[in-house]
């Protein structure tokens, strides 16, 4: 009895020094993990640190691409990419939104070329009109968006755009219209006889009429636009035939079916059905 209680004892002895010896072990393991983990951390912070402060990878050259309205200089002063600074270090979020501030920046691509370039890419917005606004005029680009004030220094040989705001509202869909009409007349299918287009004039009920320099006002209505030009063409050809081309001439074309022609010492953009209202009539 005494025996077998004695083999039970030695074994559990045996039993216990094994625990010990694997618990011991797996410590010395986890130690040497956690210091390969320090060795390697180390190692890589070095080598960061050494990359940062790498002379070949700092900035020496920002090239700008892109700017048809504002300079390189002002892009470069916008971007403000601290001079020698690290290619990998610079960041281009904060560079793209600080030359986003300027209202002429619709988008910026900033690229690196390694070892030491810069690139950054801007892409400008391009004005088209100008918008009346009861503060003043302000400038759209082609997506009908009016992105800044009209001041001084700013083009403003551009189509100006009345009647779209009433009580603080914009009629985004007429002035979207506008702009499409006008996008029309700059492209190949441009009408040399009507001249330039010096003003677009919005109104709810009645659509859009156009103002031109040769003394012009076309009333074209919402839509069909494109047909309406071309039931033009032949409409100002009679009147040369006929000599009719002299002063100021309205011409209505809402009913391409029924064209009609007015002569007029004066136009005023006061809304479409009041202009048509005087003057000599001509239907075509």
């Amino acid at each position: 009895m005494k025996r077998g209680f004695h083999f039970q004892l030695e074994a559990r002895k045996h039993r216990a020094k094994r625990r010990a010896g694997g618990v011991i072990r797996e410590v010395i393991q986890v130690i040497s993990l956690l210091a390969a983990i320090v060795v390697v951390t180390a190692g890589l912070l070095a080598g960061y640190d050494w990359v940062l402060s790498a002379p070949r990878l700092a900035v020496r050259e920002t090239i700008v691409r892109g700017c048809k309205e504002l300079t390189e200089k002002e892009i470069l002063a916008l971007a403000a990419v601290r001079p020698a600074a690290n290619i990998l270090a610079v960041n281009p979020d904060a560079i793209s939104r600080r030359i986003r501030t300027n209202p002429w920046i619709k988008e910026v691509f900033i690229g690196r070329e390694f070892p030491d370039r810069l690139v950054i890419v801007v892409r400008e917005r391009t004005a088209v009109a100008l918008l009346q606004r009861e503060e003043g005029l302000h400038i759209l680009d082609s997506d009908g968006t009016p992105f800044k004030k009209l001041e001084t220094g700013d083009e403003a040989n551009l189509p100006v755009l009345t009647g779209f705001v009433a009580g603080g509202r914009t009629n985004d869909v007429l002035v979207k219209k506008s702009i499409a009409l006008l996008g029309y007349l700059a492209g190949p299918n441009a009408i040399p006889a009507i001249g330039a287009v010096s003003e677009v004039h919005g109104n709810e009920t009645f659509g859009l009429s156009l103002f031109t320099d040769t003394g012009l006002c076309l009333q074209l209505g919402f839509d069909g636009y494109e047909g309406k030009f071309q039931r033009l063409l032949p409409v100002m050809a009679d009147l040369d035939r006929k000599n009719l081309k002299v002063g100021f001439l309205l011409i209505d074309l809402s009913d391409p079916a029924k064209i009609n022609v007015q002569q007029r010492n004066l136009l005023k953009p006061v809304g479409p059905r009041v202009a048509a209202g005087a003057g000599k009539g001509h239907r075509m």
